[in-house]
């Protein structure tokens, strides 16, 4: 909890900040959202979903490609060695893992209030692992000290919808909910190490392409624009409504704040640069077909729900473009860097290095 207060006051202090030195309001928000479209900053960071409506009748396609490396496991705070996760009894370790994610995105304006959501993904995912000891490795991966496991496929589905309940000069705020339907696969194998030797096994929920639960997404967003500055702030969660997937777990619930600052270059180009925190709890339950025993003790720690879940904040970069006239009018396109300022994870987990995500919208 101490954590989660001294990140939220970086983000007020943030905010606070931007606000004090810009200049006076420069426009009036007219009765929808579409009076102002046109600056290269009106929109979040890429990476930032659900961070501005439509008006009525106004829709938007978007495509986003994210990738998100990790590499390295941390207890807490620390960063620790897969000999000190060894010491304590697990016979295998995750050492990197790599995640692709494409995200096609609709967006329509019912009214001049009310927008309508859905995004679909699909995933690409690896992850490196390594065992024990040889000896260990004779008796349950033919010999291999280190081994890799993929999976892919389509992920969860997102329906829901944002409602701007104040606009007023250059400020506006909006509600958020979305229902994440579980369409990602939660039955995803792939060749393991085990006693008899490496065969087809169920893989930990890291690999998995979807939560198997029923998921609600509640927001609430804030931004405000000046003359060549604009800046927003946004609080989500993601919240489990289902005691358990057909696996008997259940991914822990997830509560987040990210604030950003955007500077207009010109009408084409904007830079931005933000601040994310995020808490995540632990997973519960026992994951079905995931074996928590080996020779040595516990088997590998993404078996086990105490290694899930914890703290981070994250440092934001960018760049938004714009194309105000001409062939590809009112298309964007954007990229933006997350960089972890500090993270505090439970349990033993692989460490986040960098989440990069670059997306295209085109706006009707």
């Amino acid at each position: 909890m101490k954590h989660f207060i001294q990140s939220l006051l970086l983000i007020l202090l943030s905010t606070t900040a931007i606000n004090h030195a810009s200049a006076e309001p420069i426009f009036s928000c007219c009765a929808t959202d579409d009076a102002h479209i046109g600056r290269p900053d009106e929109h979040a960071p890429i990476s930032v979903m659900g961070d501005h409506t439509h008006g009525k009748g106004g829709w938007m396609v978007s495509y986003r490609y994210m990738q998100m490396h990790m590499d390295g496991m941390r207890q807490g705070n620390q960063r620790v060695s897969s000999s000190d996760v060894f010491d304590e009894s697990y016979a295998v370790t995750p050492e990197s893992m790599t995640m692709d994610m494409h995200m096609l995105g609709f967006m329509y304006g019912l009214t001049d209030k009310l927008t309508l959501t859905v995004m679909g993904n699909h995933m690409e995912s690896e992850m490196e692992h390594r065992i024990i000891s040889q000896t260990v490795a004779n008796g349950i991966n033919g010999g291999a000290t280190e081994f890799t496991t993929n999976t892919s496929g389509i992920g969860d589905i997102r329906l829901g919808g944002l409602y701007r309940f104040y606009l007023e000069e250059n400020s506006k705020a909006h509600l958020g909910l979305s229902l994440s339907v579980p369409t990602g696969s939660i039955e995803e194998k792939d060749r393991t190490p085990g006693m008899g030797g490496p065969s087809n096994r169920q893989l930990p929920a890291p690999m998995q392409l979807g939560s198997g639960t029923f998921d609600l997404m509640p927001s609430l967003t804030f931004v405000q624009q000046f003359a060549d500055v604009s800046y927003g702030i946004q609080t989500n969660a993601v919240i489990r409504l289902e005691d358990e997937n057909n696996n008997g777990y259940r991914l822990g619930n997830a509560f987040g704040a990210t604030t950003w600052t955007g500077y207009k270059l010109n009408d084409w180009i904007a830079l931005n640069t933000g601040l994310n925190y995020t808490h995540t709890g632990e997973l519960e339950g026992t994951q079905e077909g995931v074996s928590q025993n080996s020779m040595v003790g516990r088997s590998i720690t993404t078996a086990f729900g105490e290694n899930y879940g914890g703290e981070r904040l994250d440092l934001l970069f960018g760049v938004n473009c714009y194309v105000p006239k001409g062939l590809f009018k009112n298309h964007r396109v954007a990229i933006d860097i997350r960089l972890p300022l500090w993270q505090d994870l439970n349990g033993y987990q692989l460490e986040t290095d960098f989440s990069l995500t670059i997306g295209l919208q085109k706006a009707f």
